[in-house]
């Protein structure tokens, strides 16, 4: 039986803001005080899944951190290009961006491995496989697989009079580029990695919230606090169309966040998720989430979330699940193609939920965190990090099933003859 608020994996020493899956059983998050003297540090931190060995819960230990000054990284994005993840962040009015590198290191056996660095396997299997052959070679070194991040660059996005904060950074599908939407309403697309601007346009009067690259690479949608959606060309920044949310409702809403998700699976079809929410909150006035299409940008279908304000959203990478958490830190995962849901858990955290990711759907993945259709990883500002899972799948084997049909049956008869039916 799943715990009653999801898996806690992990308790950090400082507020979370954002989380990003690397591979089957890493995952990276980020966040921190700020530059209030407060003590509370500013890091990037990168955590291992592994799976029980008394047969309890699965937990999550620490195997790199990053000191990221007097900066807090209150948003960020990432790609693996086959050798190294990429990370892009959001860190006041700048975009921060780093490479998560893997390291062999030769360490004798029994010595404790430093404390930001800790033995993982690579993501690649065979790596993995490789790295234990040259681990059971000698009984009296080990080799250790570690992470490193290594910062690269760093580029002021956002030109805000009142200081500036970049709000949300994605990169482009072929990673060539990265998109940054801040405080200012502007809207800028970056070359990467040397991070020179390509374009520039102000996409809105007010905060941008949330921004997404279409699958394809042809358009960037941007939602932002002017109420507005819109949905942009990344070749030379016009605009395509205005998302029209024709959803009729007494009090006003705006938009709070978007992504969009492959349809099945399939790399050339998907669909555009919206979340709405009322500009004043009040018990009446319940959230939205809203199913596009993404050919023509044209609302299909809308339902309701509840009264409980949603504060992140997430798509899993094949697209068939969509996962949302609210200010009161409830965490809740829908059927994308039909905005079913199908599991809610009410608080999961104590305050509001700040950053959502699922895990990849392998069967590596698998192996390590059981037999569910999904793992959804959440985080909020109380410094922890929880698992949400599904329902173990049936295990029952087809013989079984059909002698239970035919006890079934024969039971009906029996009950029919008995009472002269």
């Amino acid at each position: 039986m799943a715990p009653p608020k999801g898996v806690l994996l992990a308790h950090t020493d400082f507020p979370l803001y954002t989380v990003r899956a690397l591979d089957d059983k890493h995952f990276i998050v980020a966040g921190g005080g700020g530059q209030a003297k407060t003590g509370i540090p500013n890091a990037i931190e990168i955590y291992k899944i592994s799976p029980s060995s008394s047969g309890g819960e699965i937990s999550a230990t620490s195997v790199c951190r990053h000191d990221t000054g007097i900066r807090a990284v209150m948003n960020c994005s990432s790609f693996y290009d086959g050798r190294h993840h990429h990370l892009a962040t959001g860190e006041d009015e700048l975009c921060g961006t780093y490479t998560v590198k893997y390291k062999v290191v030769s360490q004798p056996e029994g010595a404790k491995a430093k404390s930001d660095n800790v033995r993982h396997r690579k993501p690649n299997d065979a790596g993995s496989e490789n790295a234990d052959k040259k681990e059971s070679k000698s009984d009296s070194v080990k080799k250790e697989l570690i992470f490193q991040i290594e910062e690269a660059k760093s580029v002021t996005t956002d030109f805000s009079s009142d200081g500036g904060f970049q709000k949300c950074v994605r990169f482009a599908p072929k990673y060539s580029s990265l998109a940054t939407g801040g405080a200012d309403g502007f809207v800028r697309l970056w070359k990467y990695p040397e991070l020179t601007k390509l374009w520039e346009v102000q996409a809105h009067k007010n905060e941008i919230d949330d921004i997404d690259f279409s699958p394809d690479g042809s358009k960037v949608v941007t939602v932002s606090r002017d109420k507005n959606g819109s949905v942009w060309s990344v070749k030379d920044g016009k605009k395509v169309i205005d998302l029209v949310w024709n959803q009729k409702t007494t009090d006003p809403y705006r938009f709070r966040a978007c992504r969009f998700g492959l349809i099945e699976g399939k790399k050339d079809k998907f669909n555009l998720y919206s979340v709405n929410i009322p500009v004043t909150r009040s018990s009446s006035n319940h959230c939205f989430i809203s199913l596009w299409d993404a050919s023509k940008f044209a609302l299909k279908k809308t339902v309701r979330a509840g009264p409980d304000v949603i504060s992140a959203l997430a798509v899993s990478p094949e697209g068939i699940f969509l996962g949302v958490g609210t200010i009161s830190g409830s965490i809740s995962v829908y059927i994308t193609f039909s905005l079913q849901r199908l599991y809610h858990v009410k608080e999961a955290h104590s305050i509001f939920v700040t950053g959502l990711d699922f895990l990849p759907a392998s069967e590596a993945t698998r192996a390590v965190t059981g037999d569910h259709n999904y793992n959804l990883v959440s985080i909020s500002a109380d410094n922890m990090i929880r698992l949400h899972q599904s329902p173990e799948r049936s295990s029952y084997h087809p013989v079984l099933i059909i002698i239970g049909v035919f006890v079934i049956v024969f039971l009906m008869f029996y009950l029919m003859a008995e009472l002269g039916i």
